[in-house]
């Protein structure tokens, strides 16, 4: 879960991952982009401690929860330096991603769908301070069976453009092969497969981390000759967390360029595993 929000003169991103390969794992990232703070926490737990209902949406470890129908999800959860605590309420079509919610996946298949316009309310807690916000959020929810050792890096991007369209981008780099494509969502629900040109030739602005040592991207040139589009994303500097990947970068970003031959704006999360180079 991934999403934006706005309270009280202060805009945050923020990211909440339960699963994992192996132990069940919570990471959690916020992202104050009005200061640029970044606050994160990671952990594993055994098996005995978390539980995920097989009926319904009823996800819960002692860090993070996440239940709820459709249009009335709850999301909470805590790191040392504050507390999320969401209703989140899903609006429009549901992106499957390649189309069909099925996808290879480092030589296997994964199953993928998102619901990328979710309206959010709550609250939001740092460092003893609480504010009501309001946003929008965008849930991904995947599963499979997949070899984590072909892996080598990937950039993943949820983009919610100002039109209404919703895209999910990855440039993944496995089984010594790179596949760059998208899904775009478009608002009556119709869904295209398109192929991106390589991110890794038009990535920019590069940080390292003091802590991991990998070397991320901050700003990139997503172009989609198909449809006529051209996005710069760009992100902030020092969005990391520690995993059980190693380092991962987690960032909510802006978009700005041309969409099918015209103006657009619009926000994204940005995720990238591995060392950009």
């Amino acid at each position: 879960m991934v999403g934006h929000v706005n309270a009280r003169g202060h805009r945050f991103g923020y990211q909440v991952t339960i699963g994992g390969a192996g132990r069940p794992q919570v990471m959690i990232a916020i992202t104050d982009k009005t200061t640029g703070a970044f606050y994160t926490e990671s952990k594993s737990y055994p098996l005995d401690q978390t539980s995920f209902s097989t009926t319904e949406l009823d996800i819960r470890t002692p860090t993070a929860t996440l239940s709820g129908p459709m249009e009335a999800m709850r999301l909470r959860a805590t790191l040392p330096v504050g507390e999320i605590d969401l209703t989140l309420k899903a609006q429009g079509p549901v992106l499957y991603n390649n189309g069909t919610g099925l996808i290879p996946f480092l030589g296997g298949t994964s199953y993928y769908y998102s619901l990328p316009s979710l309206a959010t309310q709550g609250t939001l807690k740092v460092d003893d301070r609480t504010y009501p916000v309001t946003g929008e959020s965008w849930m991904d929810r995947q599963w499979g069976s997949w070899d984590w050792s072909t892996m080598q890096k990937w950039t993943w991007m949820a983009v919610q453009l100002s039109n209404g369209d919703r895209v999910n981008l990855w440039d993944l780099f496995g089984e010594g092969n790179e596949f760059p494509y998208a899904t775009v969502l478009r608002r009556d629900g119709t869904h295209e497969v398109v192929a991106v040109n390589r991110l890794a030739d038009t990535t920019s602005g590069f940080w390292t981390s003091p802590t991991s040592k990998q070397r991320y991207g901050t700003r990139w040139i997503v172009n989609i000759p198909a449809l006529d589009t051209s996005l710069t994303v760009t992100a902030k500097p020092g969005a990391e967390l520690q995993s059980a990947f190693g380092g991962l970068y987690e960032s909510p970003a802006t978009v700005t360029g041309r969409y099918r031959g015209k103006p657009i704006s619009g926000q994204a999360f940005v995720e990238q595993n591995g060392n950009w180079r």
